[in-house]
């Protein structure tokens, strides 16, 4: 009986590393995969921050009564208004979108920037001219990410990116006014 017991500590003395070894591979892979849950619920969160935002800014816009004096300078300051106003940090947001199409004109800026274009609708038979209005936010997220991103698995978070190797996260609504 007492040889059993001597056996059975001399075989846990040598298995006291073991546990060790495994609590730091399994906690690699726990941490990598919490932070790529974490780092890619960011980019969603803030395409979807962006998408409502800009709907939000789009509706404001139709308030603006189209009588006024300088109509288009209104609607900047007011979609200025309503993204300043956002929960979102000023310095996550870019207002250098590009126009949907190349004959969008971009909005008059307003407290240096604009958050969107609009173009002449040239079917309406008004007194007054009407627009259609592209709100648009983006954030170029691969030169300044919220949380860094892990050279791991080819990028965590691994995004698409355009034509030219960016990643922008955008969130565009057009409306007519």
């Amino acid at each position: 009986m007492n040889i059993i017991i001597r056996r059975k500590l001399a075989e846990a003395k040598k298995q006291r590393g073991a546990v060790a070894i495994e609590f730091a591979v399994l906690f690699m892979v726990f941490f990598a995969l919490l932070y790529a849950i974490i780092a890619y619920s960011i980019p969603f969160l803030l395409t979807l921050s962006f998408k409502q935002i800009s709907a939000d800014a789009a509706r404001d816009a139709v308030r603006v009564s189209p009588v006024v004096e300088s109509y288009l300078e209104r609607i900047s300051q007011q979609v200025y208004e309503t993204v300043d106003g956002s929960w979102l940090p000023s310095e996550w947001v870019q207002d250098d979108c590009p126009a949907p199409t190349p004959d969008w004109d971009p909005l008059p800026p307003y407290e240096g920037k604009s958050y969107g274009h609009y173009r002449e609708d040239k079917q309406a038979s008004f007194a007054q001219p009407r627009y259609h209005l592209n709100i648009c936010l983006q954030r170029e997220y691969d030169k300044n990410p919220i949380i860094p991103i892990l050279p791991v698995f080819g990028g965590i978070p691994n995004l698409p990116k355009d034509e030219n190797g960016d990643t922008f996260l955008r969130g565009r609504s057009t409306i007519r006014l």
